[in-house]
């Protein structure tokens, strides 16, 4: 037979507001939130079959949306070179030659380097003087 086991503690004032926070947000009461964190904390699965499967369907929603949109940070199209020069040559003709701008408006064109990560100002330094 197992026994319950019943803990008093004091939480320091500068946690007292996140925990009455996540235990809100949980929806649940606090002794439910502590006995599941403790569980995570003991990697100990939740006895409840229903929240197991929700919290497994919950990380395969996150692994889809990531191979649906590619990595994450890293633009889904490939590098495509005439594009990615009339978006350089239509952000100068705005006036916008820093390469900071100029590396954040292909990456939301969603094109990739060709070493296929996201662009910064430092890649779109280095590829303006390689093309001159």
């Amino acid at each position: 037979m197992s026994k319950s086991l019943s803990v008093t503690f004091r939480l320091p004032a500068e946690l007292s507001e996140d925990f009455t926070d996540a235990v809100s947000a949980a929806g649940g009461d606090k002794t439910a939130w502590l006995v599941d964190a403790i569980r995570q904390k003991l990697s100990r699965p939740e006895n409840n079959s229903d929240a197991r499967i929700m919290a497994l369907v919950e990380r395969m929603e996150l692994a889809a949306a990531a191979l649906i949109g590619g990595k994450q940070g890293i633009p889904p199209l490939p590098y495509d070179e005439p594009a990615v020069i009339s978006i350089v040559e239509e952000a100068i003709a705005q006036g916008f030659d820093n390469g900071r701008i100029i590396a954040e408006r292909i990456n939301e064109a969603g094109y990739q380097t060709k070493a296929g990560k996201a662009w910064d100002k430092d890649i779109y330094s280095a590829w303006k003087r390689r093309c001159r």
